[in-house]
């Protein structure tokens, strides 16, 4: 799709970027988020150093001169702890968080807020995730199963039972944390506790299949077995969390 949208009002948006020993990624990620076709001035970018032992504080002084540009820096507590410390600064109406290993499309936030617009009933948005520029054939296999959960997610969404809002540029009402409350560890996988949470209170979360957001998938069969059991592992713990729903 190359259509460009226009929406009545562009509400502020607060972008959060938790990082932890992401010195090779981060800057194109952040670079993506200063290319969205969306007014800078509505666009508020929250940089989170979760405790890095990299170069990753360094890599984000590049970005300190940008009026629209906060960088925090903070003792490891995990990606919950990161995301709510741009939870407790943000002064956007709505809220979302990119991966430090994701690049947005740049006309994907703008498709995002568009669903908003169309139904004030939605309260979270996700986007399309795509494998960037796979290589092995580990990543290829994954570029396949990432292109038709495209399909699923949309279908899914018809049917009002997305599961997870995932950290590539899910976007939120800021209200669902005010409601509900903030980010929970839960078991490493807090983008399917949220949407949990939102689901068992009723809150509508939609799929926009046309909002591209790029990321790296590992590109070992080791690398893809240790992901796939931390997604595995809080798959099964977060459903018995929710076991009554």
């Amino acid at each position: 799709r190359t259509d460009k949208i226009n929406l009545a009002n562009y509400p502020k948006v607060t972008i959060t970027v938790p990082c932890w020993n992401e010195e090779t990624t981060i800057e194109k990620t952040v670079l993506s988020l200063l290319a969205l076709n969306y007014p800078k001035d509505k666009v508020e970018i929250f940089l989170v150093d979760d405790g890095s032992t990299d170069n990753t504080w360094e890599v984000l002084q590049k970005f300190t001169s940008h009026s629209n540009i906060k960088v925090f820096r903070k003792e490891n507590g995990g990606k919950h702890t990161a995301l709510n410390l741009g939870l407790d600064n943000s002064t956007g109406e709505y809220f979302g968080c990119l991966d430090a290993d994701s690049i947005a499309d740049s006309e994907s936030l703008i498709r995002i807020m568009s669903y908003f617009e169309k139904d004030k009933n939605t309260m979270a948005v996700a986007p399309s995730i795509i494998v960037n520029n796979p290589k092995t054939i580990i990543q290829k296999a994954q570029k396949a199963e990432y292109d038709m959960a495209v399909y699923v997610k949309k279908m899914l969404a018809f049917l009002g039972a997305i599961h997870v809002t995932p950290g590539p540029l899910t976007v939120f009402k800021r209200q669902v944390f005010k409601d509900l409350g903030p980010y929970r560890k839960a078991h490493n996988t807090e983008d399917m506790e949220i949407a949990y949470r939102m689901q068992t209170n009723g809150y509508k979360i939609e799929q926009c299949n046309d909002a591209y957001v790029y990321t790296n998938t590992p590109p070992t069969v080791k690398k893809l077995y240790k992901q796939r059991i931390r997604w595995i592992y809080g798959f099964i713990n977060n459903t018995i969390d929710y076991r009554k729903f």
